[in-house]
């Protein structure tokens, strides 16, 4: 042990004195000095003695019981005989938030001018496949203002109706009658004439059959039917016709559609100056449709094909194209315009139930719009507020026109001329909830046609368009305080009505302007159960000599009243 400690000695003192050596005796290269070594044996390296830590960790005190607890375990035996309990749904009775369904209604009423009224409503309750029902009405006015006999006038109303609903498509159909009778009083007050004389009978039996497809939002929608229609009057008068029509259209996603709209007419009038004559109509329009939050435009063509004939016709074959577009600046402001060609389809059925005083024809044509132009403003305020301000002018050949017919002013005959129409029109529309709702519009005309005064030598003035009126104002109120209460009242008002009497003597014609028509009208339901009503309605309450045609003057205050029940 003790050679080894000198060995270490050495080697590590033995380095430093060779250096200490070389810096006293300098650094000359390879010199040897002389040198010193002292070894201790005796040294001994120590460390101070820590104080050691004897103290114990204190013992917890053990937590003792409040009490000891000791379980008596008893067995219990019941000696019961096995029941059944039956087990019964719990039946709880919904009340039902919808009005009780009834098969149909009847309306009662009674008034002066000689005047009932009966109406049904007959339907079969709600079923998941088949629908049906019946609808009849008559109403008569026995006595008129000229003669009471001699202007009365009545119509029936018979229809029936169907639809079969399989889970893709509804197949509907209708079948119906109309009689209207009329009497020709306008003739001069005071000469003795017999109401069987002067009467006029309409008798029409339409039908109609198809089908369409019932979901509404899939892609493709379709429409397709096939009808009839026979009409005669209590003269020489004839018109039947079949009818087709057709309706298609393909979304191609929320915002863009196209379809095509097809129709056909097949029409065999005849009248005392005509007969075996064949009118044929058929109607392409198709279109493309694109709308967004903002926007809206349909662009399409109307395709037409039919045979009139009359001098100075180019083609039996028309192609018109079609715009329509709106541009919602802010939701309460909207700009639109639109432009469209047309051949407006007239019959002898038409022009009947627009003027029911109409006598023998000489010509049956319809009306070419070459085009007509529109564009104003329209917009919503608060969902309560709509409007629409605009104005139209159009450019039409064989516009048609009444006059007091040549060998009997009692009748009319049709007119026809070319012109063009600039037309102003305003609508206006409130809603105050479900208390109050109200309609308005108003319309004015322009005319401006062809002089006649080649056609008519007597007549030395520009022609203008016999009974058309000039402007037009409607007003419609809605009143509904409660539940139990209907109240609805208007004002129809139209002025400016030119008429001509074609018969004369010698080459005088008569023309004059007509007075305003005034028509101030009210009606009222009150509900007395869920089951039974009663209404009061009265026309012409401002007891007016109204006259839309020349010469038959209207019925004054018109009131009538009765009860509604359901069943």
């Amino acid at each position: 042990m003790n050679k080894i400690l000198k060995i270490i000695y050495l080697s590590v003192l033995f380095p430093v004195a060779l250096v200490n050596a070389q810096d006293q005796k300098g650094n000359e290269r390879g010199e040897v000095t002389d040198a010193e070594f002292i070894i201790r044996k005796d040294r001994v390296l120590s460390l101070p003695k820590r104080p050691r830590n004897f103290e114990r960790v204190p013992a917890l005190p053990q937590p003792e019981g409040h009490s000891n607890f000791n379980y008596d375990v008893r067995d219990f035996f019941f000696d019961l005989a096995p029941t059944n309990s039956p087990l019964t749904p719990y039946q709880k009775k919904f009340l039902s938030n919808t009005d009780e369904v009834y098969h149909g209604l009847v309306r009662l009423g009674f008034g002066n001018y000689q005047s009932p009224l009966a109406e049904l409503y007959l339907n079969n309750l709600e079923s998941d496949y088949l629908n049906y029902g019946v609808y009849l009405k008559h109403q008569g006015f026995y006595e008129g203002p000229v003669d009471k006999e001699n202007s009365a006038e009545d119509h029936t109303q018979i229809r029936l109706n169907a639809s079969y609903f399989d889970e893709y498509f509804e197949v509907f159909g209708q079948l119906g009658y109309n009689r209207d009778r009329y009497h020709f009083y306008g003739y001069t007050p005071g000469l003795e004439v017999m109401a069987d004389d002067i009467q006029q009978f309409f008798h029409t039996i339409y039908g109609q059959a198809g089908i369409r497809n019932i979901d509404k939002d899939e892609p493709f929608n379709y429409e397709v039917a096939i009808g009839a229609r026979l009409f005669n009057d209590d003269y020489a008068a004839r018109e039947h016709e079949i009818n087709l029509s057709g309706k298609t259209s393909y979304y191609f996603n929320d915002e863009t559609k196209s379809g095509v709209d097809v129709a056909a007419f097949l029409t065999s009038p005849s009248d005392a100056t005509y007969a075996d004559l064949n009118r044929n109509y058929v109607k392409f329009t198709p279109f493309v449709a694109y709308q967004n939050e903002s926007f809206e435009v349909r662009v399409g063509a109307n395709v037409i094909l039919e045979n009139d004939v009359y001098e100075g016709k180019d083609s039996d074959f028309h192609i018109f194209p079609t715009i329509n577009a709106s541009y919602n600046l802010q939701e309460e402001f909207a700009v639109y315009a639109s432009y469209e060609g047309d051949v407006k389809r007239n019959t002898y059925y038409s022009f009947a139930m627009e003027n029911p005083y109409l006598g023998p024809s000489d010509q049956l044509l319809n009306t070419i719009q070459k085009f007509r132009a529109e564009g104003g403003i329209k917009g919503s305020v608060n969902d309560a507020f709509t409007y629409k301000l605009g104005i139209a002018y159009g450019d039409y050949d064989n516009m048609h026109f009444f006059a007091n017919g040549a060998q009997d002013s009692t009748r009319f005959q049709l007119m026809y001329n070319n012109g063009t129409v600039l037309n102003y029109t305003g609508t206006l529309g409130y809603s105050f909830g479900d208390f109050y709702h109200l309609t308005a519009e108003g319309n004015y005309y322009h005319y401006s046609l062809d002089d006649i005064d080649a056609l008519m030598p007597g007549l030395d003035q520009t022609a203008v368009a016999w009974q058309r009126p000039n402007w037009e104002i409607n007003v419609h109120n809605t009143f509904t305080p409660d539940e139990k209460w209907l109240i609805q009242a208007g004002l129809d008002m139209m002025g400016g009505i030119d008429v001509l009497n074609l018969q004369s003597d010698g080459n005088s014609y008569t023309t004059d302007t007509l007075n305003p028509i005034i028509d101030l009208n009210a009606k009222i339901d009150y509900k007395i159960t869920d089951r039974f009503s009663v209404f009061a309605q009265g026309n012409n309450l401002l007891n007016q000599k109204n006259e839309r045609f020349w010469n038959y003057q209207s019925r004054g205050i018109q009131g009538i009243g009765g009860l509604t029940f359901k069943f």
